[in-house]
């Protein structure tokens, strides 16, 4: 007679149990990097689809309003398929990117170049000598593509920390955000948050020599990738402890974005340009120096602007909207000007941001807060006397752990969907908002 299996009753764990679990770990192992491929590709090519159907849309069919290129410059018609696709995303700062990918810094009369960091147009000269192509189409491809890859990396890196549910929502919240359009513009948002992102991957999984290498390139795509050193620091004392003699060589490698602001001072001065050319240029376009609660301040006040405008924000619009709500209003070029000046998107969005932030201290792992904190407060040191919270809506959308905790709070309260449709809705808005020549960040 064959002898009973063994009791469980007082808590005994089956032999088989540590082969189930490692069967089980390695399965969802399997299951995440599959679907690490082909979610991103499905919610990149919704996020496409909508944002190049409003841009080409509204540009083809819409009344432009007059541009406002670039000093010396004239923007002209694309020829092809790009004057459909490529045109209306290569507004505002795009054709900053195509002059600059074009002529380079340190020529007479181009030290405003020196606020757009350098990688993101030597990639779109590089990428035109080679195929031919118009800088700012080579640059719509690579924003294009580099947000799809994002996206992967976010999706393993909140997979980890989390589970595959939030990981998916979070691609969903991100992609699908009101002003989420920069990430298929002729922007460096894509881009940069790739490289942030898989930067932070290689450090959570304890690759920290690439995970410098890919940092010094994002900090070579935008300043703020210098600030990477801040959930570094966290995420390698967390894996190194105290212990000076296990830092080596990791340590050395966790600094390595800090040699993006030095290798562009380098290449500034080689130039014949000032090398902290980057950090004075700001000035001429309209940021001064601020505490932080004197620019959230200004941010609803307007008190500390140009002469005779107001950089706050303005309500007028919405009054307008409710004193007739038609499409008639909604699509006349009064009323969109009117919201494209009035600076609510940017105090919303800086408030929604604080407040996601704030509320992540407590629901995110430390090195996620670490990467969002020095991003959100920094900015708020310099506001911009056309617009105090400047540039805003688009700063945080590279924070991806802010997307996380939007997540964490929707998902209690079963408001996912019908908020995400919303959302989307306001992402084709501002994306006609933009491929016609009106202020969005």
């Amino acid at each position: 007679m064959a002898n009973p299996p063994r009791s469980t009753a007082r808590g005994d764990v089956p032999r088989y149990s540590n082969e189930a679990m490692a069967v089980k770990a390695r399965q969802r192992r399997e299951t995440v990097a599959v679907e690490a491929i082909t979610f991103p590709l499905i919610v990149g090519a919704v996020h496409f689809i909508i944002v190049q159907l409003a841009a080409s849309a509204a540009f083809l069919t819409g009344t432009v309003r007059e541009d406002s290129a670039p000093y010396r410059f004239v923007p002209t018609r694309m020829p092809g398929w790009a004057h459909y696709l490529v045109e209306p995303l290569r507004h505002w700062d795009g054709l900053w990117y195509k002059l600059l990918s074009e002529e380079g810094y340190g020529n007479p009369g181009t030290d405003a170049y020196a606020a757009f960091w350098p990688l993101y147009p030597w990639l779109m000269r590089a990428g035109s000598e080679i195929s031919g192509a118009a800088t700012e189409t080579v640059g719509w491809v690579i924003s294009n593509v580099a947000f799809v890859l994002a996206l992967g990396v976010i999706y393993r890196l909140v997979a980890l920390d989390f589970d595959r549910g939030v990981a998916r929502a979070t691609l969903w919240a991100l992609a699908l955000f009101p002003t989420a359009v920069f990430f298929s513009a002729v922007y460096t948002e894509s881009l940069y948050l790739f490289l942030a992102a898989w930067a932070l991957l290689s450090a959570r999984t304890g690759n920290w020599l690439g995970a410098g290498l890919i940092g010094a390139l994002a900090a070579l795509t935008r300043s703020q990738g210098i600030l990477l050193l801040a959930p570094f620091a966290v995420l390698f004392l967390q894996q190194h402890g105290s212990d000076l003699r296990r830092w080596v060589p990791n340590a050395f490698y966790a600094a390595f974005p800090a040699l993006g602001p030095a290798l562009f001072a380098w290449h500034l001065d080689q130039r014949g340009a000032a090398p902290d050319l980057f950090i004075t240029v700001q000035e001429q376009w309209g940021r001064q120096r601020a505490a932080p609660w004197e620019t959230l301040r200004a941010g609803f006040t307007g008190d500390m602007c140009y002469p005779g405008i107001n950089c706050g924000a303005e309500w007028g619009w919405l009054g307008d909207l409710l004193r007739s709500p038609t499409w008639g209003t909604l699509t006349s070029a009064e009323f969109r000007y009117a919201f494209a000046e009035s600076d609510t998107l940017e105090l919303t969005c800086t408030l929604l941001f604080l407040g996601l932030a704030l509320v992540g201290l407590r629901r995110l792992p430390l090195y996620h807060s670490a990467y969002i904190w020095p991003a959100l407060l920094i900015p708020l040191y310099g506001p911009g006397l056309r617009h105090a919270l400047m540039s805003f809506p688009r700063f945080g959308l590279v924070l991806f752990p802010l997307f996380v905790v939007a997540v964490l709070l929707v998902q209690r309260a079963k408001a996912g969907i019908p908020l995400l449709v919303a959302s989307a809705l306001l992402m084709a808005a501002l994306t006609a908002q933009f491929a016609q020549w009106y202020w969005v960040s």
